[in-house]
């Protein structure tokens, strides 16, 4: 697959592709920078970050990667369908890091090594990260140290439909060849507190009602960061460009935070 294919596949828009297209590398390049970042991680993040234009070149690096990954699917089989959709988060992200930044972009390179690594799939709407409990999450979820779990992960840009994630959780099922999953989800999507603001009839409330809230954190504002695209200190400069921002909004200025829930998920 080329990387002209896979834009094309994965809906990104003209401009945003034509822009990828210019941070093309040499192969020399390209090999050395590959090289770093599956001999350390942690330093080919830290020199990335340092270089100019990083933005705009990891995006080109990791639809480079894709398309070499492209070629693990085939060898195992898994469809381009699985492959397009999850994917699909590079133009998601792309079109995050324009909004925030005005560049055709990415910023969110560690997140995408994911997919790229086959350690996230997207299967329907949701995306699942399988993983094995450490002690430090185990506590988290009040779950067994060394426990397998399917980390669930909500891209955004369509509506949470509760069909849809039930559908999801399935498809999780069958492909991960688990009959019996735990699924484990840290978002603030399981916060509480959205029951205060939302109807019990929302597709938010109803993909919180399938879990069981095992703790509530507030790390971080991730509900304004998600709602309003940037978390202020001012809580009355949001935005009020649809209901859930006006509703969200007004419960902020009463001094009243949203959390984020962990919550677990037991199917069978």
């Amino acid at each position: 697959m080329t990387i002209q294919e896979l834009i094309k596949s994965i809906n990104f828009s003209k401009k945003a592709g034509e822009n990828a297209l210019r941070y093309c590398m040499p192969e020399k390049e390209f090999r050395n920078w590959k090289n770093l970042y599956e001999r350390d991680f942690h330093t080919f993040l830290a020199e990335w970050e340092k270089s100019a234009e990083h933005f705009q070149w990891g995006l080109w690096f990791c639809l480079k990667l894709a398309c070499e990954t492209y070629e693990w699917y085939k060898e195992k089989t898994i469809s381009e369908q699985i492959f397009r959709d999850t994917f699909a988060d590079i133009t998601i992200w792309c079109g995050e890091c324009y909004r925030k930044h005005g560049i055709y972009g990415l910023e969110e390179v560690p997140w995408i090594m994911k997919s790229i690594r086959m350690e996230l799939f997207r299967l329907g709407r949701l995306q699942f990260e399988p993983m094995v409990l450490t002690p430090e999450e185990a506590t988290r979820y009040h779950l067994q140290v060394g426990e397998p779990v399917l980390n669930v992960h909500i891209p955004a840009g369509e509506k949470l439909g509760y069909r849809a994630c039930k559908e999801s959780f399935e498809a999780a099922k069958s492909f991960f060849g688990e009959k019996q999953a735990t699924f484990i989800c840290d978002s603030w999507l399981l916060s509480p507190e959205l029951c205060e603001i939302l109807p019990k009839t929302s597709n938010i409330i109803r993909f919180q009602k399938m879990y069981q809230i095992v703790e509530v954190h507030y790390d971080f504002s991730q509900a304004e960061e998600r709602v309003f695209g940037e978390v202020r200190s001012d809580k009355s400069e949001y935005p009020e460009e649809n209901s859930l921002q006006l509703t969200l909004k007004q419960y902020l200025l009463t001094g009243k935070k949203v959390g984020m829930g962990r919550g677990i998920l037991l199917s069978s």
